[in-house]
């Protein structure tokens, strides 16, 4: 595994963990940097949307959890499925000019940056420690997956791999 410390684009810093399984160097990096930075003004993928949350959320960015957010995103529906704007997870937490978009009360928000930070707080709201355990190892999607459906986010089972 190789590890990336610290980044500088562009004088942001960018901390993260590149495990892209028996890839490494220049390429690699490259590869980090295009998916984990917030777009200037663009869009997301689902993708480009897992690393960056990731990112958000201070966990590390690795093959398995950017599968596992991945495989969570399609599970949620949340954004390219729905109305519920710039939130891939579907997340509940209010923002301002947030708005409801359902019953449950997911909310579509104004921006990109916004959504990430709130699907980052929602995620580290003290609710979700065992999603935050097994991302942390970095090395099991499918246990990251059985967590979110084992945790009061409101996400069935879905199946990940790495």
């Amino acid at each position: 595994m190789t590890k990336v410390r610290t980044v500088v684009v562009g004088g942001t810093i960018i901390g993260a963990w590149l495990a892209f399984h028996g890839t490494t160097g220049v390429s690699s990096v490259a590869t980090l940097l295009s998916t984990a930075a917030v777009p200037a003004g663009g869009s997301y993928t689902v993708q480009t949307w897992a690393p960056a949350f990731l990112h958000a959320a201070g966990e590390p960015v690795t093959a398995c959890n950017v599968a596992f957010v991945i495989a969570w995103e399609n599970a949620e529906g949340g954004n390219w499925q729905n109305s519920a704007a710039y939130n891939p997870l579907n997340s509940t937490q209010t923002e301002p000019g947030s708005h409801s978009m359902n019953s449950a009360n997911v909310q579509a928000y104004t921006s990109w940056q916004q959504g990430l930070q709130a699907d980052a707080a929602t995620i580290r709201n003290g609710r979700y420690t065992g999603i935050l355990s097994v991302l942390n190892a970095g090395n099991d999607a499918q246990q990251a997956a059985n967590a979110v459906a084992g945790s009061p986010w409101g996400t069935g089972r879905f199946t990940a791999s790495c």
